[in-house]
Formats: C-alpha cells, sequence, structure tokens
C-alpha cells in the first residue's frame, strides 16, 4: 500500500522523505562493489532485529565477477537483448505479464455483461481477488509447487476455466455457471498475478532487475489497454471473448515451463553470475558473512 501511494505522481514529499530516511539496498550495494556501506546498512538492520553483530562484514561470492566493474556498469536495458538467458527469460515474462494483465482486466471488465445484477457480479469478482492471496503463498514455497509451477498451473487453470464457459450457458441455475466459472479464472489469474511479481524479481540480477521489471511492467500495460475491447467481440461471437482469454492463459502458462525455478536458490547478482554453474548468498551467515575482526584486518 505504501508503495502504491509512494509511486503516484501527486505524492513528491512522500517520495522525498523515503529517499532521505530509507537505506539503500544492502544487495545492491554489494553487487556496485560498496561493500562497506552494505555492511553498514546490514549492521543497522541487524541491530534493529535485536541481532548483536557488531562485526559484521561480507565477502566476495566464489565463483563471480568482482562487483562493481566496467562491466556491471554498461547492465541495463540493453542487457535484455544481448545477454542470451536475459533475452529469453524477458521476452517470457513480458508475455506472461502481458497475458495477465489482459486475462485479469478483460474478465473484471466483462462482469457487467453477464447475467444477474451488475452490482452483485461486479462486487464478487472484486471479493473472488481475497482467497487468491493465502493459496499463492501457500503453494509458492511448497519445494512440489514453486513459482514456476505454481505460476504456469495458475495461469493454465484460469484459461481452462474460460474455456469451460464457451460450453454452459448462462442461465443454467446451478452452481456450475458461465459466470462461476469465470469468477474462478479469475480468482486463478489473480494468483498468478501476485506470483509473477515475486518470480520476476527472483529472476533478474540485482544490477538489472529494476530494469527487468520496468520492461515486464510495460507490456503489462499494453495488456490493460486491450483488455476493454476484448468484451466488445461478443457482436462477433458470444464466446469469443472468453476464447482469447482462454488462448491467452494457456499459452502463457505452458511458456512459463520454460523459465528455471528459484525456489530456495540464490539471487544472482551479477549479469556474469548467469553464466556461472553455482553462485552463493550475499546474506548467509555460515557461508557468508564474518563477525571475526581479525579476519577482516589481515585482508586490508
Amino acid at each position: 500500500m505504501l508503495a502504491h501511494v509512494a509511486n503516484k505522481e501527486d505524492n513528491v514529499p512522500l517520495q522525498i522523505t523515503y529517499w532521505i530516511t530509507l537505506p539503500e539496498s544492502p544487495r545492491w550495494l554489494y553487487s556496485q562493489g560498496q561493500t562497506e556501506r552494505a555492511e553498514q546498512v546490514l549492521h543497522c538492520m541487524a541491530l534493529k532485529n535485536g541481532n548483536p553483530a557488531n562485526h559484521l562484514m561480507l565477502r566476495p561470492v566464489v565463483g563471480a565477477t568482482k562487483a562493481g566493474n566496467h562491466g556491471d556498469r554498461q547492465s541495463g536495458v540493453l542487457q535484455l537483448v544481448v545477454h542470451p538467458v536475459l533475452r529469453l527469460r524477458t521476452v517470457v515474462l513480458m508475455y506472461v505479464w502481458y497475458a495477465c494483465s489482459l486475462v485479469y482486466y478483460g474478465l473484471t471488465l466483462g462482469a457487467g455483461n453477464t447475467s444477474g445484477s451488475p452490482y452483485v457480479t461486479v462486487a464478487m469478482y472484486g471479493l473472488v481477488e481475497l482467497p487468491a492471496y493465502p493459496i499463492c503463498i501457500y503453494f509458492i514455497n511448497k519445494h512440489w509447487a514453486g513459482r514456476r509451477r505454481s505460476m504456469a498451473g495458475f495461469l493454465c487453470l484460469a484459461g481452462s476455466a474460460c474455456l469451460c464457459t464457451t460450453f454452459i450457458p448462462e442461465n443454467t441455475g446451478t452452481l456450475v455457471s458461465a459466470t462461476s466459472l469465470a469468477l474462478l479464472g479469475k480468482l486463478m489469474v489473480s494468483a498468478a498475478f501476485n506470483i509473477a511479481y515475486v518470480y520476476t524479481s527472483e529472476l533478474y540480477p540485482t544490477v538489472i532487475r529494476n530494469a527487468g521489471l520496468g520492461v515486464c511492467s510495460m507490456s503489462c500495460r499494453f495488456g490493460g489497454i486491450l483488455a476493454p475491447f476484448v468484451p466488445s467481440m461478443r457482436s462477433v461471437h458470444a464466446s469469443m471473448p472468453f476464447m482469447v482469454f482462454c488462448l491467452s492463459g494457456l499459452s502463457a502458462g505452458c511458456l512459463g515451463l520454460l523459465l528455471p525455478e528459484t525456489l530456495n536458490k540464490p539471487a544472482a547478482e551479477t549479469v556474469q553470475d548467469l553464466n556461472c554453474v553455482t553462485y552463493g548468498r550475499v546474506v548467509e551467515s555460515q557461508a557468508l558473512l564474518y563477525e571475526d575482526e581479525n579476519w577482516k584486518s589481515s585482508h586490508k
């Protein structure tokens, strides 16, 4: 909620307050070679969490290039196209975000076109999102589901629910109806949308994460722009909007399976880390953090 409020253009005073009070990300500082500043931020975080870490320090990650070198300074939007690993991930994630936005807003904007009271239907389309949050939190932390399978599964279920609506009349008078299946699709795509934010952040290295999220968010807006026009395709055929949502969800879910799993795996710090078979964590107490003052003095 605070991030949503702070991102508004008319909230400049709040943005200035955040810029002054909030510290820089220690992971980003570490990737830029500013190890001492990263240690200071981690030390403040440890004190606020009640951890008396007086000599907190970082060591270079094994298998990674030196942080802050010239190659890392060149990291930007161009790396999303040049680097083969980032290029594949960016193309897939852009389509996943586009499909999530198209199905999500398309089902919401088309709620008034279904049978029954439009006020009740729109309210149900909003309330059905509430269970999506605990559902996605539960699934993404399970080793048999993870981020990749959860996001792909929810997208495929959303597309399947939209497909089933084309075979069921609207006024059936039973529990299984076109409206209930559309609500199920909205629930599934809401869960997939929530997972996409977390999953995308974990797939990009620290030095380029903001650029990757920005490009994916841009593709998401294209889906939001096209979403209001999809319900009007009922003039061609009554089932045409749900067929569009079905194909978008199923194709995005299948493409999502091309991405690697990130559950319980260390996040990449630099672009070069993507070429390494293994790379360590920045914040891992036993492997990377030392509180031995003598060790630090001997390595100056």
